[in-house]
């Protein structure tokens, strides 16, 4: 297996200024695309490649069954490469969502992506919950599991210390907020989605972002790290685990015919997961939280 020592060429502010930019050439100057164990230089695990791990009939069962998961949204951060900003209606009020806006055209930028699995309290849902994917088409889900196997039995054989690590935290997790006997909790399916430089928010810092994409009719797209100037060519039936609270971002998505796709999976666990109560629990404490709400109302304190 070749092992590569990463040197840092970008860091501190530079680094931090690519920031929500859109990866290009000049971000880096070396190109993996064999398998491999990366490492900085002070040994840190980074990415761990590996071609062609994904058997092709599975991953391609897993396109057909959650390529519908990933639906237009406009709420997708700065990782769209947009300025996120509250909307003003035409009656000058503010709205209480924010959603991500073109720089150049002011236009709202509808990006394709979706997340399946479970999610943890957050934003306007204080309260753990089945994503509604799973809800509505639980046997799609069901359908796509060997897939979600294959990669966390190759996230435990490529890189044990860390699948440990986050396995321990999805067996601290209440079991409805499980995937299947995995170290996941959650999966982003991005459907032509190209992500500006960003690091992933609220996910276990000390596990890995699982990557694998399904590539129909389209260029090489790149994973491009600017800290250590390397882009990784993730094509369809590769594995990708890599340290994704690292600057990171995806070249332009460009097609070779009208059927062209690039549909990518981001299997991981939510940081807060092991919060969450058991599903009852979790109602019982949305409705004392409102009963709460509604008191203060009522004694005339909001």
């Amino acid at each position: 297996m070749k092992k590569i020592s990463l040197k840092t060429k970008v860091n501190g502010n530079e680094l931090n200024k690519l920031l929500y930019e859109f990866a290009g050439e000049n971000h880096y100057d070396e190109i993996i695309n064999e398998d491999c164990d990366c490492y900085d230089s002070q040994g840190k695990p980074i990415l761990f490649l590996r071609k062609n791990h994904i058997d092709k009939n599975i991953l391609y069962n897993a396109y057909k069954n959650l390529e519908k998961a990933a639906t237009p949204t406009s709420n997708r951060g700065a990782s769209s490469g947009g300025d996120r900003k509250f909307t003003i209606t035409k009656t000058g009020e503010k709205t209480k969502t924010l959603q991500v806006y073109d720089k150049k055209t002011g236009e709202v930028v509808k990006d394709k992506s979706g997340i399946i699995g479970y999610f943890d309290r957050s934003g306007h849902y204080d309260f753990c919950r089945t994503t509604s994917f799973n809800i509505y088409h639980k046997e799609k889900f069901e359908e796509s599991m060997p897939l979600i196997n294959t990669v966390d039995k190759g996230f435990k054989e490529i890189v044990p210390e860390r699948y440990k690590k986050q396995k321990s935290m999805v067996m601290a997790t209440d079991p409805n907020y499980r995937i299947g006997e995995t170290a996941f909790s959650t999966i982003t399916v991005n459907k032509d989605y190209r992500t500006a430089f960003h690091t992933d928010q609220g996910d276990y810092p000390e596990g890995f972002g699982n990557l694998v994409a399904y590539c129909k009719d389209v260029e090489p797209v790149y994973l491009v790290l600017p800290k250590f100037k390397v882009a990784v060519n993730l094509e369809t039936n590769d594995l990708l685990l890599v340290d994704v609270h690292q600057i990171h971002g995806n070249t332009e998505i460009i097609k070779k015919s009208s059927s062209g796709v690039r549909l990518s999976f981001v299997m991981y666990y939510r940081n807060n997961m092991y919060k969450c109560l058991s599903p009852k629990k979790e109602l019982k404490r949305i409705q004392m939280r409102q009963r709460y709400v509604g008191q203060r109302f009522i004694a005339g304190e909001m």
